[in-house]
């Protein structure tokens, strides 16, 4: 069985405690509950989704995707400090 974006969605939630009860003890959202925020989520992002999926699949038929050469991003990321500057410290 493969899991859903609406399934990842819902699992995330479950590890989220909403509140404590009298005794200290976590208490989590229900399942329904997190179904229902994790449908209401993809209804929001699913339109920016499919845009993007769409654009991707159109730069692969029309062959303007590219790939940058190894070399290209190890010069880059050989230009990125190992420490921030003193002010940023």
């Amino acid at each position: 069985m493969t899991e859903t974006l609406l399934d990842r969605i819902a699992r995330a939630l479950a590890d989220v405690p909403i509140r404590q009860n009298d005794n200290g003890v976590n208490v989590y959202l229900g399942l329904a509950t997190r179904l229902d925020m994790a449908s209401t989520t993809l209804s929001v992002i699913r339109p920016e989704l499919d845009r993007l999926l769409a654009r991707a699949a159109e730069r692969e038929t029309d062959g303007s995707a590219r790939v940058l050469p190894a070399k290209f991003v190890t010069d880059a990321m050989a230009q990125i400090p190992d420490a921030l500057p003193r002010d940023f410290a």
